[in-house]
């Protein structure tokens, strides 16, 4: 049977792994994230657009990164604190307001990547979508035309769910906050 001392760490090493796991996953999102574009409709013909194209889905990747070595650093301190048996992870109250702030830091951050990811996917899929209604309807026809829209499209729907889990992770964060708070006080 689990210690009543023992559910709040145990319930934070949970979400922080849960967040490391989020965190991975929009890191392989952003990574895989490139389309190749071959086209004698473009001026150039062939061109690969990646994540390194986009300085705020670098922006995401370098944030995810820090936060999984952010998270990763945290994990035995709720490891340890779960052995013991202590009700606040640090042991202390001040240690544990150290922590807190530095995981209230590190939730914004989370949180200004999924927007900035969000926010550039958005408009740069509102123009490709306006670009795609200006053309004609025999060029739209045309099956690289057909290509290049697709795998723009996919290239945007990864942003965008790179974009999710880092929010996702940003709310796991968040909710460590909280709970981190409610064992100080309690």
């Amino acid at each position: 049977m689990v210690s009543s001392k023992a559910v709040l760490p145990s319930l934070v090493l949970v979400l922080r792994l849960l967040a490391l796991g989020l965190l991975a996953g929009s890191i392989a999102l952003i990574v895989t994230d490139n389309v190749k574009v071959n086209s004698v409709f473009l001026v150039g013909g062939n061109f690969t657009l990646s994540f390194k194209d986009i300085y705020s889905y670098r922006y995401v990747l370098g944030i995810a990164a820090v936060g999984c070595a952010y998270t990763l650093l945290h994990i035995p301190l709720a490891a340890i604190t779960i052995a013991t048996r202590k009700r606040v992870i640090g042991g202390k109250a001040n240690v544990a307001l150290f922590l807190i702030c530095a995981d209230l830091v590190f939730a914004i951050a989370f949180a200004t990547g999924a927007g900035a990811c969000f926010g550039v996917s958005y408009d740069l899929k509102r123009y490709t979508d306006e670009v795609h209604d200006r053309l004609d309807s025999a060029t739209k026809a045309r099956s690289d035309i057909i290509k290049i829209y697709h795998d723009l499209d996919r290239f945007y729907v990864h942003g965008y769910a790179a974009a999710s889990l880092m929010l996702a992770a940003a709310k796991c964060i968040a909710v460590v906050i909280v709970i981190s708070v409610y064992a100080i006080v309690k």
